[in-house]
């Protein structure tokens, strides 16, 4: 079978929270890691913090209204918990087509997300019951 998603690179996993501080003071207390300052996406709705770790960043995502993608996850996951695995691939546009041709059902088409890189996510249906975001190199 053909590879897909042509990926050896896991970017991030997201990790919705209640309260974006709380998790960066809890984290820094268990893990002994400073996040980055929060940033706001006023496109998303949400403010975001990554964790950077030799081999892969924790994304901290925390809703800012009820207009947030993530809203409706954190009102049936109340405590947060993760929400998707953030892959890196070298062709986002050929990855979208792919993954469209072989009916793994991307949930938009592709969109610049708040830090500058072309992104869309896998219908969770198609993916084992896991949420993918695909993201381009830069």
């Amino acid at each position: 079978m053909n590879e897909i998603i042509k990926t050896d690179k896991i970017d991030h996993i997201g990790i919705v929270v209640p309260n974006i501080e709380k998790a960066l003071e809890h984290y820094k207390n268990v893990f002994n890691k400073i996040g980055s300052k929060p940033i706001i996406s006023e496109t998303q709705n949400v403010k975001i913090s990554f964790i950077q770790f030799s081999n892969i960043k924790l994304e901290l995502i925390e809703p800012i209204s009820e207009k947030s993608p993530i809203s409706n996850f954190l009102k049936k996951n109340p405590l947060g918990g993760m929400h998707h695995i953030g892959l890196e691939v070298d062709d986002l546009n050929n990855t979208y087509s792919d993954a469209k041709n072989n009916d793994l059902e991307p949930l938009s088409k592709p969109v610049k997300g708040y830090h500058g890189r072309d992104l869309f996510f896998l219908h969770p249906k198609k993916m084992m019951n896991t949420l993918f975001e695909i993201l381009s190199k830069n």
